[in-house]
C-alpha cells in the first residue's frame, strides 16, 4: 500500500467523522417523531435500559449478559518490513463471543463465570501459519476465561479475598495486565489468588497476588474442543506485592515487588517455537505516580528496576538488570471537543551483546498493544511477539469528542532502539538505532447503548536499526464492531 493510500485513508476516517457529528445524521425515526411531537416524549413506561437490566438481573442473587466482538483486519509487512517476504499481507476476520454470569449464594460471596469462544477466517493466510490453506476458517475453542470465588470483608475486616481464573490490572497495565499473550485478546487472564486489604483512614489499598500457571489451559478446566493451544511459552510462577495510596488530593502514590518464575514446560505446543520458551527469576522492585495539577493537566510517570536470572532455550543463562520508565503528560482544554493533547516518553533498556549481562527489559504480563496494534508483530524476530523492550519512544497525541457519539484518538510515535542487540541477524543493520515513525488514528463510535465501533489505521515507516531489505512502509488497518448486553 502506498503512502498516498494511506493518507487517504486518514482523511476518509476524518470525512466520516464530521459527517456523522451534522445534526441530522444518524437520528432514527423514533427521535424524529419525538422532536416533532414533545407528548411523545412524555409517555410513561420502563425505558429500554430498564428493560435490559430487568432481563440481565431476574433475581437478587443473579446477573448475566453476553458481547459480541466483529473484526475485520488487514495487515502489510507487519512483521518483517518486506513487501519480498512470503505471507508479508494478511487479511482475516475474528469473531469473539463472550457469555458472562454473575452469582451471590451468600452475603459477601461472589461467584464469576465467563465463556468465550473466538474463531477466525483467514482470507490469505498464504505463509503456512497458524494454517496451510489459503483461505479458511479456524473454529479453535471455547474456554472460560473467568472461573473463580470473591470473598468480601472477609473476618468482618475491609480485606476480600479472590480465587481462581481472573483478570488482574495494575496501574495503567505497563506491567501486569495480560496473563495470556500467545491468543491475542480473545483472553487476559490470570490462574491466580488475590488478596486486597483497605487501610480506609489512610486511604491505602494493599494488594497480594500469587500466580501459578502451566503453559496450556486445560490444567484447571479443559476447553471445549480443546485444539492443545499454549497461551505462553512457559509455565509460570509468580507474586505480587502492591501498595496504592490516594491520601493526598488529587495523587496516587503506587509501589511494587514483582517476583516472576518462568519454567521450561514438559510439552511444547504448535503455535509457538521453543526458542520463545525460557527460564527465568525476575524480581521487579517500581514506583508509580499519577494525578492532575489543575483542571487543565494531567501527569503519570512509572519505574521499575529489574535484577535476577535469565536463560534462553538452548542457552547458558545470564544475570539479568534491566531498567524502564513510562510518563505522560496531557494538557484538557476542558471545551466543548473535550481536546486534549499529551505527550509520552517511555524507555526499556536493550541488552549489550558485547557484556555478560542481560540488560533487556523484560515486560513481565504486560505483552499487550500499549501504544500500537501494529509493532508488537515486528519484535518477532526480535524477542518475541509483543516483547517490547530496548525502546526509547516519544511520542505526541491528540484525543477529541466531535460529537458525544464520536471519539478521535491520533498519535505520531518516533522510535529508537535503545542498543543494537540483533546486529547479527539478517533482518537488522549492523549500527542502526533509528526504529522508525508510527502514525496511529482510531475513531469510534456508540451507535446505540448496545452497539460500537471503530476504525483503526496505523502506518509505520522503518528506520536505519533494520537492513535495507526489511525497510519497507507497514500497514495495520481494522474495523470493528462491538454488541453488548
Amino acid at each position: 500500500m502506498s503512502k498516498k493510500r494511506g493518507i487517504l485513508c486518514i482523511l476518509l476516517m476524518a470525512a466520516v467523522s464530521w459527517g456523522i457529528c451534522s445534526p441530522a445524521y444518524g437520528q432514527s425515526a423514533a427521535e424524529s417523531v419525538a422532536a416533532a411531537k414533545p407528548e411523545t416524549a412524555q409517555m410513561t413506561g420502563p425505558t429500554l435500559e430498564e428493560q435490559m437490566q430487568k432481563i440481565k438481573n431476574p433475581t437478587s442473587w443473579m446477573t448475566w449478559g453476553f458481547d459480541e466482538r466483529m473484526r475485520a483486519i488487514y495487515a502489510n509487512n507487519f512483521i518483517l518490513m518486506n513487501q519480498d517476504a512470503v505471507g508479508h499481507e494478511r487479511r482475516f476476520n475474528r469473531f469473539r463471543s463472550r457469555l458472562w454470569g454473575n452469582f451471590r449464594p451468600a452475603e459477601n460471596i461472589e461467584v464469576n463465570t465467563r465463556l468465550v469462544w473466538e474463531w477466525r477466517i483467514w482470507c490469505n493466510s498464504n505463509d503456512g501459519a497458524p494454517l496451510s490453506n489459503p483461505s479458511s476458517i479456524e473454529w479453535d475453542e471455547a474456554i472460560f476465561d473467568q472461573l473463580n470465588v470473591k470473598f468480601k470483608n472477609l473476618f468482618d475486616a475491609p480485606m476480600d479475598i479472590q480465587v481462581g481464573r481472573q483478570e488482574i490490572i495494575f496501574g495503567n497495565g505497563w506491567l501486569v495486565l495480560d496473563g495470556t499473550p500467545l491468543d491475542g485478546s480473545r483472553t487476559i487472564f490470570f490462574d491466580a489468588a488475590r488478596m486486597t486489604y483497605r487501610f480506609e483512614e489512610s486511604k491505602t489499598n494493599l494488594d497480594l497476588v500469587y500466580i501459578d500457571q502451566t503453559t496450556e489451559s486445560d490444567r484447571w478446566v479443559e476447553p471445549f474442543n480443546d485444539q492443545e493451544r499454549a497461551l505462553h511459552e512457559q509455565d509460570e510462577r509468580g507474586a505480587i506485592l502492591y501498595l496504592s495510596n490516594k491520601s493526598i488530593e488529587n495523587v496516587q502514590l503506587d509501589g511494587y515487588y514483582i517476583w516472576k518464575h518462568d519454567m521450561f514446560p514438559d510439552n511444547f505446543s504448535a503455535n509457538h517455537p521453543p526458542a520463545w520458551s525460557r527460564e527465568s527469576d525476575i524480581h521487579a522492585l517500581g514506583g508509580r505516580i499519577a494525578g492532575k495539577i489543575d483542571q487543565s493537566w494531567l501527569y503519570r510517570a512509572e519505574f521499575a528496576q529489574e535484577l535476577g536470572r535469565q536463560k534462553n532455550w538452548g542457552g547458558e543463562g545470564e544475570t539479568l538488570c534491566a531498567f524502564g520508565l513510562n510518563s505522560r503528560l496531557d494538557y484538557l482544554f476542558n471545551d466543548d471537543w473535550k481536546n486534549d493533547v499529551h505527550l509520552a516518553y517511555e524507555y526499556l533498556s536493550g541488552d549489550d551483546p558485547s557484556t555478560g549481562t542481560d540488560e533487556g527489559f523484560d515486560p513481565l504480563w504486560a505483552r499487550w498493544p500499549q501504544w500500537s496494534e501494529l509493532y508488537v508483530y515486528s519484535y518477532i524476530p526480535e524477542t518475541r511477539i509483543a516483547e517490547t523492550t530496548n525502546l526509547h519512544r516519544a511520542g505526541i497525541g491528540w484525543d477529541a469528542d466531535p460529537c458525544p457519539k464520536i471519539h478521535l484518538a491520533n498519535e505520531y510515535n518516533l522510535l529508537f532502539a535503545d542498543e543494537n542487540t540483533c546486529k547479527d541477524a539478517a533482518q537488522f543493520s549492523d549500527n542502526g538505532h533509528f526504529r522508525g515513525q508510527l502514525f496511529t488514528s482510531r475513531l469510534s463510535y456508540k451507535f446505540s447503548p448496545l452497539i460500537s465501533g471503530h476504525l483503526l489505521g496505523e502506518f509505520l515507516f522503518p528506520g536505519n536499526y533494520y537492513s535495507n531489505d526489511n525497510n519497507d512502509v507497514a500497514v495495520f488497518l481494522r474495523y470493528e464492531l462491538t454488541i453488548t448486553f
